[in-house]
């Protein structure tokens, strides 16, 4: 969502908790003494650094610093009211397939469907749309943002619809 390419990442941990977490995937800044190279004797960094982990690639936080300052700059209300009616739009016309919280208070910025049966079927054909999706356990999870236009929401829309007639 903070579009930062592949490999940056965000963590935050209440600092009153940082004394008791002990990650499993740990890195060379994980450790106390990085510089050591001492992998037969692992001590946890006191601090934050005990999630980094290895060497980080640098132009996913790139990307990021730019991406964060672009969604500062246009306003997180901004971003939020446009994914609120992206997902007005998939509710009304696919509602009973939206399994997934649809109350503003309740949503988050994505919505999960259920196709049942066709669900396979409905993936091919997004997938034969370009249109790109993820299939979770429970549906097929649609995360619009910002740069979804109404006009590639209602493609979408067509191709499900057209889908699931033809599966009929």
């Amino acid at each position: 969502w903070l579009c930062g390419g592949p490999g940056a990442a965000y963590l935050w941990v209440n600092p009153q908790q940082i004394a008791i977490c002990e990650p499993k995937d740990v890195g060379w800044f994980s450790h106390q003494t990085p510089f050591e190279f001492d992998i037969n004797h692992f001590v946890y960094n006191k601090g934050a650094l005990k999630f980094w982990g290895g060497t980080p690639s640098v132009v996913p936080y790139i990307i990021a610093a730019n991406s964060i300052a672009y969604f500062a700059a246009l306003g997180i209300d901004k971003v939020r009211s446009h994914n609120l009616a992206i997902l007005a739009l998939i509710q009304q016309q696919l509602g009973k397939y939206v399994v997934s919280p649809t109350l503003q208070h309740q949503c988050s910025g994505t919505a999960i469907l259920n196709f049942n049966m066709q669900q396979q079927h409905v993936l091919n054909e997004l997938n034969n749309a370009g249109i790109s999706v993820d299939a979770r356990k429970l549906g097929i999870r649609v995360s619009p943002h910002v740069y979804n236009s109404a006009d590639a929401v209602h493609k979408f829309i067509a191709v499900i619809k057209k889908a699931i007639k033809v599966a009929d």
